[in-house]
Formats: C-alpha cells, sequence, structure tokens
C-alpha cells in the first residue's frame, strides 16, 4: 500500500459544511469556521461575515451542534466534540482506519493532524475538516476527494486508473463560482477541488513542484468517488 510519507502538522483545520440532499441547488460546500491548537486544547471559531458564513446561513446553517453560532469562539469540549469523529486509537480496527486513508501506523501525530488528514466527514451531517497547509516550507502529501465527479465527469470510470495524472484549470464558465477549479484527467474535466484548498493550491503552485495524482476511487456506481495525492516540494 503506498502510504503517505511526508505528513506536515497543519496550521489550523477549516470546518467546512454542505446543505443536505434536500437542497439539490445549494450544495456548495462553505467554509463556516476554523479550528486551531492551543497547547493541548482545540479551539473553534467562527467566521461570522465571510462570504462563505453568510451564504451558508442563507443554506440554513444553524452552527455545529453544541456549539452556538451567536458566540464567535469556543475553548470547552471542542477536542472531545471532533474526536468523537474519529475511532478510538485503542480501537482494534484502528489500523485500518489508519490504511484506509494511506496513514503510517503507529500514527506519531496530533489529533489536529489526524482530523486533517482523515476528513473527518459522517454521513449523518454535511461537515467535514481540511487542514490548512499554506504556510509550509517543507516538502508534503496530501489526498483529496474531488468534489462534484458525477456531475462534471459522469457516472462511467472504466477510464481511470489509480496513478493517472492530474492537472488543474480554472473553470471560466461556471456560473456559481468564479474561482471554481477544474481537476484535469487527460485534459478532460473529472471533478473540481474543494473550496477550502483552492487558494492553498495556488500558493503552493508559486512555491515549488507541485503534483497530482489518482490514489483510488470508490463510491457506488451512481455516486463514484475519486481521491487525488497532491505532492509538494519547495523550490531550493
Amino acid at each position: 500500500m503506498n502510504l503517505l510519507h511526508d505528513i506536515r502538522e497543519p496550521s489550523r483545520l477549516l470546518l467546512t459544511w454542505q446543505p443536505g440532499e434536500a437542497e439539490p441547488h445549494a450544495r456548495t460546500r462553505r467554509i463556516v469556521g476554523e479550528i486551531v491548537a492551543e497547547g493541548d486544547e482545540l479551539v473553534l471559531r467562527y467566521l461570522h461575515g465571510t462570504p462563505d458564513y453568510v451564504a451558508a446561513e442563507a443554506c440554513g446553517f444553524q452552527g455545529y451542534p453544541a456549539f452556538r453560532p451567536s458566540a464567535r469562539e469556543h475553548r470547552q469540549g471542542v477536542h472531545e466534540a471532533f474526536s468523537r469523529r474519529l475511532p478510538p486509537r485503542k480501537r482494534e480496527d484502528f489500523g485500518d482506519f489508519l490504511a484506509k486513508h494511506r496513514l503510517p501506523n503507529p500514527f506519531p501525530y496530533s489529533d489536529l493532524a489526524l482530523l486533517g488528514y482523515t476528513g473527518a466527514a459522517l454521513p449523518s451531517d454535511g461537515f467535514a475538516l481540511v487542514p490548512d497547509f499554506s504556510g509550509t516550507t517543507e516538502a508534503f502529501e496530501f489526498i483529496m476527494e474531488l468534489a462534484g465527479v458525477r456531475h462534471v465527469h459522469g457516472l462511467n470510470m472504466s477510464g481511470i486508473r489509480n496513478g493517472d495524472e492530474i492537472n488543474f484549470a480554472i473553470d471560466r464558465e461556471n456560473p456559481v463560482d468564479r474561482d471554481a477549479v477544474f481537476a484535469l484527467h487527460r485534459g478532460k474535466p473529472l471533478g473540481y477541488v474543494n473550496r477550502a484548498l483552492r487558494a492553498s493550491l495556488s500558493k503552493w503552485a508559486a512555491k515549488g513542484s507541485l503534483s497530482a495524482k489518482v490514489d483510488r476511487l470508490n463510491g457506488t456506481t451512481d455516486r463514484p468517488r475519486v481521491f487525488v495525492r497532491l505532492s509538494f516540494h519547495p523550490w531550493k
């Protein structure tokens, strides 16, 4: 199995939220908060007033459970609440969980890194976490899931193989999101880059060598999922 080797501690995690299937015309994933580590604790801050937060509120966002959005910052119980989105490290099948996400066992990094590298998404809600590596000056690897594959590429994944090269290009004809970035497979759009990663993607490309390859395909025939491995090496 091709494990990730250059793993870095993120400076923060971006808390993203996407409306449920009941809102098919407003399914854009929005950045609604950030999580930072202060000592051994995690702090959640809502990003009030940002365009994404305002748009999320318009689509029904009411905050992360147990942390009222009326308060911008939360310090009590944040670590415990978000750790519940992960299997306990002592659980017998924790190694299988790490292997699924191409992570080494044992995993010697922080819970912040574990949440970020796995995304900590649950089928029961629209929340997911995205690590922020924008300030890193070291080589790193990260696996991201592409968005909108079934709408952009279609359901036939027969021509896509693990290890295939991926390139990126701005979707200049997108009527909803003018900054949308395509992931291209053999010159044709395969899906979109997660909105929470787009700014970092351009910074990495300007600071070093950024390559991307298909890491794995899964999901179902009517909802295919494509995961792409990013590898960054700074220029010396």
